[in-house]
């Protein structure tokens, strides 16, 4: 949800009114939540003391819902893999270092290991294994569209791209990857 504007006559935040036109309110950002697109956003059945945001028809938690790719339906990915998997629930944290915008890390419990890479940037990268004996099923990927891929060798994460994946038994996890 956007910061929104709130017309002068509408401001309830104490500091804004005690110190006018300076726009230090935080009305802004406390408008309704914006549930659905129905009038008031689902949010009251009658208006409610500030403003909704303009947009509110399509940036509501409802649409957030029905596309499986937003960062509602990520958030509910992650959280469901994380309640599957001991690994990330209690295991221990192995860093491997990475260059460029790469975060690479491996959460391990008893046998079950898990990879985390993250692109930090916009371009696309590789993240590759030394000998390409990276080999895992992906779980989570944050564009929403990888879960189940199987990984042979190297994956390349697109711009601002994460992934969750099941490490095969038999790799080896190495402590950098530069």
């Amino acid at each position: 949800m956007p910061q929104v504007p709130i017309p002068p006559d509408r401001v309830c935040d104490p500091f804004e009114r005690n110190v006018p036109g300076l726009g230090c309110g935080r009305d802004g950002a406390r408008t309704p939540m914006q549930w659905d697109a129905s009038l008031h956003t689902g949010f009251s059945p009658v208006e409610p003391w500030l403003p909704v945001a303009s947009g509110f028809e399509t940036d509501n938690v409802e649409c957030e819902r029905l596309d499986p790719t937003s960062i509602y339906n990520l958030h509910r990915r992650l959280i469901a893999v994380r309640r599957r998997s001991p690994s990330l629930r209690v295991g221990h944290y192995r860093p491997i270092v990475a260059s460029g915008d790469l975060l690479v890390f491996v959460r391990e419990h008893e046998s079950e290991r898990t990879l985390i890479g993250l692109n930090l940037g916009g371009d696309t990268i590789a993240l590759r294994f030394p000998d390409r004996q990276l080999r895992g099923e992906i779980l989570v990927s944050s564009a929403g569209d990888r879960e189940g891929a199987l990984v042979t060798g190297d994956i390349t994460l697109r711009g601002n791209e994460g992934v969750v994946m099941a490490l095969a038994p038999d790799v080896p996890v190495p402590p950098s990857i530069l």
